[in-house]
C-alpha cells in the first residue's frame, strides 16, 4: 500500500509537471507553430485603415507561409491621388542591424504586391538593397519624426520590438540608434535592388486558417487578413527578423525568428523536473515490481 500510494503521488505530481510544461512550452508568440508578432492596435498615423495588427510566420512542409492583418487592403487605398498599400519584406538573417545589412546588400526580401508599377516584380529576392518611399507616399520622412509625432506606443513594431530604442537599434548602427534625429533615420521600406531567385503564392484568409493561422487567439483580428508561401530554400537559415511597412511609413511591424522560420521555445527548468519526476516513477514502480516477484519466490 505504501508503494501504491509513493506511485500515485509521484504519478500526480508527474502529470502536474507535465501540465506546467506544456504551459511553459506555449508561452509567448507562438501558438500552433506559427511565430506570432502582434502590434500596437493604435500606432498607425492618417486612420484605421492603416493600422497594422499583427504578422505571422510558419514553415509548411517545403514552404514559408506568411500571414498578416490589419486594416490596409492587399490592393491598397487611394490617397490624393496616390495608391497607398504595402511595402516588401524584408528578412535579415546577419545579425547586425537593418541598415548596415542593406548598405551590405545581405538582405532577402519579399515583394507580394505591385501597387506602384515599378520595375521590380512581386516575387523572392536576395541580395537585397532597401530604399524608402515614404515621402513620396505623402508619409513621415523619418521614424523620429513618426515617433515625435506620439506614435510610439507599446508593442511600436510588434511584441519583439516594444519600445522605441530596440526599434532604432535595429534598424540603425549604434552611433544613430543613440542618437536619433530627423535626418539620419530615414524608413528604409522598398526593395531598390537585388536578384529575383523565385515566385510566391498569394493566400487567403481562408487558405492561412486552413494551416492553422488565428490572429484571434490574441484578439488581434483585422478587417484584412492575407498572406503568401514561398520555396524555403530560397531564403537562408538561421535566426533572423522579419520586418515590414507600409509604403507612407505610418506603421510597421517587425519578428524575430530561430532557425529557418520559427522560433523554438527555450528549454526551462520546468522540463527537466518533468522528465526527473517521470525517471522516479519509473523506479518506484521497478522496486515494487522485484519486491513483489520476491514475495512470490
Amino acid at each position: 500500500m505504501t508503494t501504491l500510494k509513493t506511485f500515485l503521488c509521484t504519478t500526480a505530481v508527474t502529470l502536474s509537471l507535465l501540465s506546467l510544461a506544456g504551459q511553459q512550452a506555449n508561452a509567448g508568440q507562438i501558438y500552433q507553430d506559427w511565430n506570432y508578432g502582434i502590434d500596437s492596435f493604435s500606432d498607425a498615423y492618417g486612420g484605421s485603415e492603416y493600422e497594422i495588427k499583427g504578422m505571422a510566420i510558419k514553415e509548411f512542409g517545403n514552404q514559408v507561409y506568411v500571414g498578416i492583418t490589419g486594416n490596409m487592403p492587399l490592393t491598397g487605398i487611394k490617397d490624393e491621388n496616390i495608391n497607398i498599400g504595402w511595402s516588401d519584406l524584408f528578412f535579415n538573417f546577419t545579425g547586425q542591424n537593418f541598415q548596415t545589412a542593406s548598405n551590405d546588400q545581405q538582405l532577402f526580401a519579399v515583394r507580394f504586391v505591385n501597387n506602384n508599377n515599378t520595375s521590380i516584380t512581386s516575387g523572392v529576392y536576395t541580395a537585397v538593397k532597401a530604399k524608402s518611399t515614404t515621402t513620396s507616399h505623402n508619409g513621415y520622412s523619418s521614424l523620429k519624426e513618426y515617433y515625435d509625432h506620439g506614435w510610439g506606443k507599446t508593442n511600436t513594431q510588434g511584441t519583439d520590438f516594444a519600445t522605441k530604442q530596440s526599434v532604432y537599434e535595429y534598424y540603425y548602427p549604434t552611433s544613430i540608434a543613440h542618437h536619433p534625429t530627423t535626418y539620419n533615420t530615414l524608413i528604409l521600406n522598398a526593395i531598390k535592388s537585388g536578384t529575383r531567385i523565385g515566385d510566391i503564392s498569394i493566400l487567403s484568409e481562408l487558405n492561412l486558417s486552413t494551416a492553422g493561422l488565428d490572429f484571434g487567439h490574441f484578439n488581434a483580428l483585422g478587417t484584412q487578413t492575407f498572406g503568401f508561401s514561398f520555396d524555403k530554400n530560397l531564403i537562408a537559415n538561421g535566426d533572423y527578423v522579419a520586418n515590414l511597412f507600409l509604403d507612407c511609413g505610418n506603421d510597421g511591424i517587425a519578428l524575430k525568428g530561430k532557425g529557418k522560420v520559427k522560433s523554438i521555445p527555450e528549454p526551462n527548468p520546468t522540463t527537466s523536473l518533468f522528465v526527473l519526476g517521470l525517471v522516479f516513477s519509473i523506479n518506484q514502480i521497478r522496486k515494487s515490481c522485484k519486491k513483489s516477484c520476491s514475495q512470490l519466490k
